[in-house]
C-alpha cells in the first residue's frame, strides 16, 4: 500500500512544454506541405516564336433603316414621321454614326429594309438623306 499512498500524494500536473512542442511540429508540418503544392504560375511553358501577330479585325458599323407601310422611317429606335420629307434628323443621325465608324477605323454600311408595300417616294427620300450624309455603301434587303 505504500505505492498507492505515493501516487495519491503526487499531484498530477499538465505540462505545457510538450504541448507547445507538438503544436510547433504540427505548424512546421503544415507549412512545409502547403509549399509543396505547385501553383499555376510556376508551370513553365514556351510560346511559339515564329507566329506573327495578327492584325485586329475590323468590325463594321452597320445601320439598319426600316421603312414602314405608312412611310415611317425607323433607325436605331428613332422614328421619323412621313411628314418629314427632308429627314434632317436622319441625316444628322447618319453623320454621327459615320463619325463613330471613322474614329474606330471601321467600314460604315447602311442597309435599307423597306416594307413590300412602302411608297417608292419614301424610299427615295431615305436614299437622298443617305446621300446628304455622304454614305457610300448602301444596300437593300427584303423584309420578311
Amino acid at each position: 500500500m505504500n505505492l498507492n499512498q505515493h501516487f495519491e500524494e503526487a499531484k498530477l500536473e499538465l505540462q505545457i512544454a510538450p504541448l507547445i512542442d507538438v503544436v510547433f511540429l504540427l505548424l512546421i508540418y503544415f507549412m512545409v506541405t502547403a509549399s509543396l503544392i505547385k501553383k499555376e504560375a510556376d508551370i513553365g511553358f514556351m510560346l511559339p516564336a515564329d507566329i506573327a501577330v495578327q492584325d485586329m479585325q475590323q468590325i463594321p458599323v452597320e445601320v439598319l433603316i426600316e421603312i414602314g407601310v405608312d412611310g415611317t422611317v425607323s433607325v436605331e429606335g428613332m422614328r421619323f414621321a412621313y411628314d418629314d420629307t427632308e429627314l434632317h434628323d436622319l441625316v444628322t443621325q447618319m453623320l454621327g454614326l459615320k463619325q463613330i465608324a471613322k474614329s474606330q477605323s471601321s467600314p460604315f454600311f447602311v442597309n435599307v429594309l423597306p416594307h413590300q408595300d412602302a411608297l417608292h417616294r419614301r424610299i427615295i427620300d431615305v436614299m437622298d438623306a443617305c446621300a446628304a450624309a455622304g454614305v457610300s455603301s448602301l444596300t437593300f434587303s427584303k423584309s420578311m
